[in-house]
């Protein structure tokens, strides 16, 4: 029969500190089953003049002490947030070869949160319902989705109410992509307002043009090619804000009409200036890879003039192709490091966002900044495989409304979290 490892957790501990270890096995065991944890990025061994890098005698390994019940443990210091080889030995044969992570306190005290935030239903110009959307994002492996149709507010709040009798496990942000057509063509992803924000221009529109004259007559954008789509732009962002919300800039380089969504100097300006509160550096409606390679150069440059901006990633998902196929919406996200669903939108203020671009479970991209995106990296190949799967049957209850069947796969989840993290 061999040698089975059914579970292994903790794998996120608190740094500078001593934490058991935890091993399921089952099988042919045999007397004794040894334990390797190795730390990769801060070496706890001199290698020059005692060891060579491939020298195995570097870090001893270690017996796991059995419990009982096919439960093995060990005692590991954890020195530093950094990440750490897990190994696990059976005479000569390797039976197990995985990664722990080690944090600090500020860390220890945030989650992940998967999410999209920029999306379209029915509602506008989608093709699908916002529960049957929903149900897939959550299939998917997400935690939060924001719902931004195309000058409409009422589509989150309708999603909201339709969700929050069956769960609170799933969240649905407050969202709206504004991109009024008087006197420029743009997008502007407006996350977590207090209300409906085109509304502005289709309810009170002499207020809004007095708001813009107002920035034309007041700031110098007399260097750009359209000052006054530059003026309605830094009203839109600065709308939201009053809203409580936070403005995305929405695929500058999407090709639209044969030219950019964005002129390239205006789109700088308004980076350099801080009009926006993140950049949306990875989009799913880039079909060839051009627009978010560029985005993500013009994000690298900016950072080396000192101008740092958040990012968030996204499917801009409209079609119902997402709907039979679930891991179209895997290749373009976020990950929020909050510390509850309350956090989100500030999550994205304080550079705790990471936008990621996925292939499968082994091959993806993390960026944003460094520290996050290490760690969105462990949790990429090590949380989310096995988080995904307990996901999807909690969608397979969702779309089924059967609330007894979501109690058992939220406790499910609930206990998987609580194993994965001993902070």
């Amino acid at each position: 029969m061999g040698v089975q490892v059914n579970e292994v957790y903790p794998k996120v501990v608190a740094a500078n500190r001593r934490h058991t270890l935890y091993f399921r096995l089952s099988g042919d065991l045999p007397a004794q089953v040894e334990l390797k944890v190795q730390p990769m990025e801060r070496y706890a061994v001199d290698h020059a003049p005692n060891y060579t890098s491939h020298d195995p005698a570097r870090y001893a390994w270690v017996p796991l002490a059995c419990q009982g019940d096919d439960l093995y443990t060990a005692k590991v210091d954890f020195a530093g947030e950094q990440r750490y080889s897990v190994k696990l030995r059976l005479g000569d044969a390797i039976v197990y070869s995985g990664y722990a992570y080690a944090v600090e306190p500020d860390l220890a005290a945030l989650r992940p949160y998967k999410g999209d935030t920029h999306l379209h239903t029915n509602r506008s110009d989608g093709w699908d319902e916002p529960f049957d959307v929903a149900c897939a994002y959550r299939a998917a492996g997400y935690d939060f989705m924001a719902v931004t149709d195309h000058g409409r507010y009422y589509p989150w709040q309708e999603l909201a109410a339709e969700l929050a009798p069956l769960t609170k496990d799933f969240c649905i942000m407050p969202g709206e992509e504004v991109h009024p057509k008087g006197g420029s063509y743009f997008h502007i992803v407006a996350l977590n307002a207090r209300h409906h924000i085109t509304e502005v221009f289709e309810q009170r529109p002499e207020e809004a043009e007095a708001a813009i004259q107002h920035i034309l007559d007041t700031r110098d954008l007399s260097c750009l090619p359209d000052p006054y789509a530059a003026a309605m732009r830094i009203f839109i962002a600065s709308e939201i804000r009053k809203a409580g919300g936070v403005a995305v800039m929405a695929h500058p380089f999407w090709e639209c009409g044969d030219e950019y969504n964005y002129q390239t100097e205006e789109m700088l300006y308004h980076l350099r200036q801080g009009d926006f509160d993140a950049l949306e550096l990875l989009a799913g409606c880039d079909d060839t890879g051009n627009g978010n390679n560029l985005q993500e150069l013009l994000w690298h440059d900016l950072r080396a003039e000192g101008v740092r901006i958040p990012v968030v990633g996204c499917s801009d998902a409209h079609v119902a192709r997402c709907l039979c196929d679930y891991d179209h919406f895997s290749h373009q996200f976020t990950l929020l490091f909050a510390a509850g669903y309350e956090d989100l939108t500030t999550a994205i203020i304080d550079h705790r966002s990471v936008a990621v671009d996925r292939r499968d479970d082994k091959h993806f991209r993390c960026i944003g900044d460094y520290r996050y995106a290490k760690y969105a990296r462990f949790l990429m190949a090590e949380y989310y495989p096995a988080f995904t799967a307990l996901c999807a049957t909690h969608a397979e209850a969702l779309k089924a409304r059967d609330t007894a069947a979501l109690a058992t796969t939220e406790a499910a989840i609930a206990a998987y979290r609580e194993k994965f993290y001993s902070v």
